[in-house]
């Protein structure tokens, strides 16, 4: 089983506060990705949870999800929300529980390729759409809007249903660590859509970036077994893989209550440091704050996330 190392946790949360400040803050408000501020609130949900839905396993290895945009280069998520905006800025009555709904695979694979880039599995995310659409016609009156209100502003609800009780009804939010339902979270607690009663319940989004850090910096350690597989890159079963994240984001979360640094903060901080500094290959370890910390800086063992490709959970 997966073990969160306490004292580690302690070593990684002194510093922690010396190393993040708001400007690591993700800005919701960037029109290159994310509607105008002044967009109407329905449309803004819906965009939300249509990108969010398809925010998994943009690349595969050999295949990177990359392409110039404007004259920028851009990969993965940036990328994904880039053709985002541009097709809600064209088409804004694109992003409706109808048009999901009814959306054809061929019609998914059109918007979200460019150049040589498409993303893998169009089936399943054209399958994603399809049920997000019919469920929010059939269960929320077609009003995204009426998830928010639903949930009283909670995020769970023993006797009722709070917001992550309620997006579970969809086949893209079932993931049991929740990734993409904390990453929608961020995004709707950010623009001001969402103020959680129930701050206690917020973590991370964990995702790729976010368990490579939590593996090599040692705050979560694998059993031999587990951490055999790991290091010889060979997949784990989707047991293992909850498992596992579900250690990483409670170690997280740790993090967060001892270095008093917010945990949606902390999650946008992880994820660009994943992104450039902690990566998968070649990490820039001189650039790291916590390499006097860092199990595997120690040891020079640099083994890359776990290998599970078959999900859209994350």
């Amino acid at each position: 089983m997966p073990m969160i190392i306490n004292d580690k946790i302690v070593n990684i949360a002194n510093i922690l506060p010396n190393v993040i400040n708001s400007a690591h803050r993700m800005n919701v408000f960037d029109s290159r990705l994310y509607p105008e501020s002044n967009e109407p609130l329905d449309n803004v949900l819906m965009y939300f949870l249509v990108m969010v839905s398809m925010d998994h396993r943009l690349s595969r290895p050999g295949k990177p999800y990359e392409a110039v945009v404007g004259g920028e280069r851009v990969r993965g998520a940036d990328l994904l929300y880039r053709l985002g905006m541009e097709m809600f800025r064209s088409n804004p009555d694109f992003f409706t529980p109808n048009r999901m709904a009814r959306i054809s695979e061929e019609e998914v694979e059109k918007w979200l390729s460019i150049g040589n880039a498409k993303p893998v599995d169009i089936k399943l995310r054209t399958h994603l759409l399809n049920d997000l659409g019919k469920k929010i016609i059939a269960l929320y009156n077609s009003s995204p809007r009426n998830i928010v209100l639903l949930s009283n502003g909670y995020l769970r609800l023993l006797n009722g249903y709070g917001f992550l009780d309620l997006v579970k009804v969809f086949k893209a939010y079932q993931d049991p660590v929740e990734k993409k339902a904390f990453l929608l979270v961020k995004f709707l607690v950010y623009r001001g859509l969402f103020n959680p009663i129930d701050k206690e319940n917020l973590h991370v989004a964990v995702d790729n970036h976010l368990t490579r850090i939590a593996l090599r910096l040692g705050i979560v350690e694998l059993e031999n077994n587990l951490l055999r597989k790991v290091v010889d890159e060979v997949a784990i079963t989707h047991d293992e893989d909850i498992l596992i994240r579900i250690a990483v984001r409670e170690a997280y979360k740790q993090l967060s209550r001892l270095s008093n640094v917010d945990v949606l903060l902390l999650d946008d901080f992880m994820w660009v440091f994943g992104r450039g500094i902690c990566t998968a290959e070649n990490p820039k370890c001189s650039a790291c704050p916590f390499k006097d910390f860092c199990k595997s800086f120690k040891n020079s063992l640099f083994f890359k996330e776990p290998i599970y490709y078959d999900t859209w959970y994350y």
